[in-house]
């Protein structure tokens, strides 16, 4: 036990008193890592996240459900899904455990999709499939359609149905559709994907219009079997997505040859990975004709004259690309194409597929069972099938008095195909030698890849101009209408979608249309991550396992994503931590926010401005979302009291084990951390306060040397010792921290002593860093149990760790003797008068610097006094005391004991220590376990250290450093900090450390990222069930 003028040293010497379970391997992360946009994330964004295990598809679930609650019955009432899936949350948490425990399925695992409203689920699931129809409610299905099968088996979970234009709007005349409810839900994000279906423009038009991508396959590649159909001959499933990336990984899963229809087998025996064909370069040297004549013809397809001014300006954009535009490419067949027998195949196919298909249904309650009795039922219930403004079934009526296949059937079917294909399509690619033809997706672009079966892919062009008159489509709807989108197509004979795919992913590249205009304010859904942040720290903070990590939320920090939101849409992201929510540990300034240390004798002070490193993260586009908590006074009050507890915030736990020791003094930042209350968070260190909780609570820690980020504006302890630094859950998103808070103060004078130009820190994330590179192992009491009070386990975890390191291609030197190993009283006595004057001095002057205080605590002398006639609030049973403030009071500043003391402790840890001991041995790094006496070392030299428990000689050298947990049959007993909480206890983690000697924060962070990929420990256990919120994304509809 270290005394403090004949006490217990302060809290920093915690780890005297118990293991340090820092930092151990976590979880792979890629660098910065973000949490999408949920109105334009990809697939490939939410696979990332889910695979960093930054949220789970329960959480994309919960998600995507409040984004449907609010805008698709309320606010626009977009209505563009018709029911979610019930079982899908559930569906979701299987998923996410079978990722945890075998990897994922396909790029889809985990993805939520809709379903267009005519494609068959599992009637056991709970949805219907309908068509849109009342007449359909409730019919059992025999099983999944082959297309959400296919989805099913990699993995995607199946959200909902989607809208639709009723009877995939072959009933009568309406609107562009019949995948509306598709693309509208796709556009604003209600969903990362969909599946559409198209006859003849009902994937194309609603992706047009709703300006995202569609890919409606060539007939065949896709199986329709289990979707209501119109035509077997012209019927196709296919992918509505924001991007081609996500369209073709979709396309991927859905596409093959299927058993129950015959015209799949003319699809590839192999179908291939359609995102291979994703290529900046596609265009380069590629043909591409522009049919004119009829389809660019404003006066036959109704088109505005602002479609093909955006058209040619696409062309233009093509050649650019290295693309040949062969400019006219006519259809033979042009002319024609407005007079198609489609009617003609299509109202016969109705009747004969239609009726199939009813007769495949085990039951329909309505009875209607044959397009004759739908039309009944249609008529029996106008109010429901028929309301105003809706009136007719004009088709049904054509279809059921049709005869079947006969001769004019058979004419009809010839002579279109004739026109798609050998006198269309095929005919204009083979006369000019081209790879694909271009259109603008509106009018009548759609027909000759109807007709003939073919592909055709739409992608975002450009936006109906603001003075574009407002016309009428029907008694309900309007088009076209200023900023409506409009796209553009690329078409290709049969099965040339890889090809299609090239060409519009390229463009799309280019371009980027999409996001050059949002939708209407109102129908964008405002549910976005932060909301999640805020819902999880109401339900584990203060209830349920009352973690107490949080003391208070920024009261601003929805507004402020907002305007994020809206920067990062005009295409401003100012960092990697854009619109990233991130915590404050209780002593950094804030402004608009208490900054009070976790005493009320703060509360209400008014401080001049953010500190140094809140106004980085600020500038960084980072959202400030509240202050944990912290041992008050950053445990600098009395060693008597538990960790983690501050009069404000109450005593805070571990989340591994009920009521264990969080460690401290950043105890709230590391367990916010730990469970997901914040993506990261800042915490402060003098000795140990960084890296204990972040040991305890298994996560990452980087205690960066003294002058790497400056202090000016945090509650001080000492300033030779202190210092600020991040707290994640993984390496990298520690190191994307770092960098945005690293660098020189004019306010901080000790941090001209770091590097000019600060390195972006995720550069050294490295999985072969460890290579070649030597370690030691400092012995003696720094992994002696019986000095150390450590568990058993913690050594013999931390000799498989060095077994990881030599795996790696590490050299580990084991022993080296650090010289200060027989001086560690000598060490303490110092440190606590260094820390003692400098305290008194510091907290002064800080207390000095604020604009109002409440409650008049402008000096350490009147907090002594504060805290004892507010005992009701200061001193509560339990956590009595203050012998700490009470010995820095008596000292008398900065007196030659003082300086003889910190000259000392310099020398010891510095030359005589840490560098001695890496010169020596020719070391890249020292490692041990983050359990033990190390800590107060590396805090008096000040140099740096990656989460771990090395924590003496580190906190005196002002040096840097970053595995397991406890068994379950370790022994509970009371933590030596204090009557209130238990250490150690079943499951509570541990952690490694490395350290180095001053500035050497890039070498750390390229080992413990090393060490951290290779092992991936941080989820091997997760926090116990009460204390992990189940809250995920963006539950809280604002």
């Amino acid at each position: 036990m270290y005394l403090f003028g004949g006490t217990s040293l302060f809290s920093f010497l915690f780890i005297f008193r118990s293991l340090l379970p820092a930092g151990s391997p976590l979880v792979a992360h890629t660098p910065a890592s973000e949490y999408p946009d949920l109105y334009e994330a990809s697939i490939k964004d939410l696979q990332n996240g889910l695979d960093r295990g930054e949220f789970t598809s329960v959480d994309l679930v919960k998600a995507y459900f409040a984004r449907v609650n609010e805008v698709n019955l309320k606010g626009p009432r977009l209505r563009a899904v018709i029911e979610t899936n019930p079982q899908a949350l559930g569906q979701a948490a299987e998923l996410d455990a079978e990722r945890k425990k075998t990897g994922k399925r396909s790029p889809l695992h985990g993805i939520p999709i809709l379903l267009k409203d005519n494609i068959a689920t599992l009637a056991s699931e709970g949805m219907n499939t309908t068509a849109g129809s009342y007449a359909l409610l409730k019919s059992t299905v025999p099983g999944d359609a082959t297309v959400a099968a296919k989805l099913r088996a990699a993995g995607a979970i199946l959200l909902g149905k989607a809208n639709l234009s009723e009877w995939a709007n072959i009933r009568g005349a309406t609107p562009c559709g019949s995948s509306s409810g598709s693309g509208v839900a796709i556009a604003v994000g209600l969903a990362a994907g969909s599946l559409g279906t198209e006859t003849d423009g009902s994937i194309m038009c609603p992706a047009s219009y709703n300006n995202i991508v569609g890919i409606k396959p060539t007939v065949g590649l896709t199986s329709r079997a289990g979707v209501i159909p119109i035509s077997s001959h012209q019927d196709s499933v296919g992918p509505m997505a924001r991007s081609v990336a996500d369209a073709a990984a979709i396309l991927s899963i859905i596409a093959g040859r299927d058993s129950q229809d015959n015209y799949t087998w003319t699809a590839p025996t192999i179908i291939p990975e359609y995102t291979q064909f994703l290529d900046v370069n596609a265009i380069k040297g590629k043909r591409f004709g522009v049919p004119r004549a009829v389809f660019t013809d404003d006066s036959i397809t109704g088109n505005h004259p602002s479609i093909n001014i955006e058209f040619d300006k696409s062309l233009e954009t093509i050649r650019s690309m290295g693309g040949i535009v062969v400019d006219p490419a006519d259809l033979p067949s042009a002319d024609e194409i407005l007079n198609t027998r489609e009617m003609i195949i299509f109202e016969t196919d109705l009747k004969i597929d239609l009726n199939k298909y009813l007769r495949g249904l085990k039951f329909i309650p309505t009875g209607a069972g044959t397009l004759e009795k739908i039309i009944e039922f249609n008529n029996k219930y106008k109010n429901l099938e028929q309301p105003k403004g809706y009136e007719g079934q004009s088709v049904f009526i054509a279809a059921e008095a049709t005869s079947g296949y006969g001769s004019a059937y058979y004419d009809a079917l010839r002579k279109d195909y004739e026109m798609g294909r050998q006198r269309g399509i095929d005919a204009a690619l083979e006369a000019h030698n081209l790879d694909a033809l271009l259109l603008p997706t509106n009018g009548i672009t759609p027909a000759p890849a109807a007709i003939a079966g073919y592909p055709i892919v739409t992608v975002p062009l450009g936006f109906h101009p603001n003075d574009t008159p407002v016309g009428r489509a029907g008694p309900n709807t309007v088009f076209p209408a200023p900023g409506i989108p409009f796209g553009l197509s690329f078409l290709g004979t049969a099965y040339s979608e890889p090809a299609l795919i090239g060409f519009a992913y390229a463009y799309e590249q280019r371009t980027h249309a999409r996001l050059k205009r949002l939708a209407y304010k109102e129908a964008i859904p405002k549910t976005q991550i932060q909301d999640a942040y805020l819902a999880r720290i109401d339900e584990v903070n203060l209830k349920g396992a009352q973690l107490r990590a949080v003391i208070e939320i920024n009261p601003q920090a929805i507004q402020q994503a907002e305007s994020l939101d809206k920067e990062r849409k005009r295409g401003k992201k100012r960092s990697p931590l854009h619109g990233i929510p991130i915590l404050l540990k209780d002593n950094i300034d804030s402004e608009g926010m208490n900054t009070t240390a976790g005493s009320y004798a703060l509360f209400g002070a008014i401080p001049p401005k953010d500190a140094t490193v809140t106004a980085k993260l600020r500038k960084a586009g980072a959202i400030i979302l509240g202050k944990s908590n912290l041992s008050e006074w950053m445990h600098f009050r009395d060693l008597s009291i538990a960790n983690g507890w501050s009069a404000r915030g109450g005593q805070g736990t571990n989340p591994y084990y009920p009521g264990a020791d969080p460690c401290g003094s950043s105890s709230g930042s590391a367990v916010a951390t730990a469970i997901g209350l914040t993506t990261g968070s800042l915490g402060t260190e003098t000795v140990g306060s960084l890296i204990c909780p972040a040991s305890y609570n298994n996560v990452v820690a980087i205690k960066p040397t003294v002058g790497l980020t400056s202090r000016a504006g945090v509650i001080p302890v000492s300033s030779n010792q202190d210092t600020v630094g991040p707290i994640a859950r993984s390496v990298a998103d520690a190191a994307a921290l770092l960098t945005v808070i690293a660098g020189r103060d004019n306010k901080d004078n000790y941090t001209q002593t770091a590097p000019k130009q600060i390195s972006d820190y995720t550069q050294f994330l490295n999985p072969a860093a460890i290579k070649g590179k030597r370690f030691g192992v400092p012995r003696g009491i720094f992994t002696n149990d019986a000095a150390t009070g450590n568990n058993p386990t913690i050594n013999v975890e931390f000799a498989k760790a060095l077994d990881t390191i030599r795996s790696l291609g590490g050299v580990v030197v084991d022993p080296v003797e650090l010289p200060f190993a027989g001086s560690l009283d000598t060490l303490q006595n110092n440190l606590a008068t260094v820390t003692a004057a400098e305290f008194k001095v510091n907290v002064n002057k800080y207390l000095k610097s604020l604009r109002f205080i409440p409650t008049k605590v402008t000096s350490l002398a009147k907090l002594i006094i504060y805290n004892d006639a507010r005992k009701d609030l200061e001193q509560p049973k339990g956590y009595e005391g203050q012998d700490v403030l009470l010995y820095s009071e008596s000292t008398s500043g900065y007196s030659s004991a003082y300086y003889d003391a910190l000259r000392t402790n310099l020398a010891l840890t510095r030359e005589q220590g840490i560098d001695a001991v890496l010169k020596t041995h020719k070391l890249d790094a020292i490692v041990l376990p983050s359990d033990g006496f190390i800590i107060i070392p590396v805090a008096i030299a000040g140099y740096p250290m990656i989460s771990g428990f090395i924590i003496i000689p580190v906190a005196i050298a002002g040096y840097p450093m970053i595995s397991g947990f406890h068994p379950d049959n370790t022994t509970v007993v009371p933590a030596s900090t204090g009557p209130n909480t238990v250490y150690p206890a079943p499951g509570v983690p541990f952690g490694l450390s490395f350290i180095g000697t001053a500035y050497s924060e890039p070498s750390l962070i390229g080992f413990a990222y090393a060490y951290e990929q290779r092992t991936q420990t941080r989820l091997k256990r997760r926090a116990y069930t009460e204390a992990v919120p189940t809250t995920q994304l963006k539950d809280v509809v604002r």
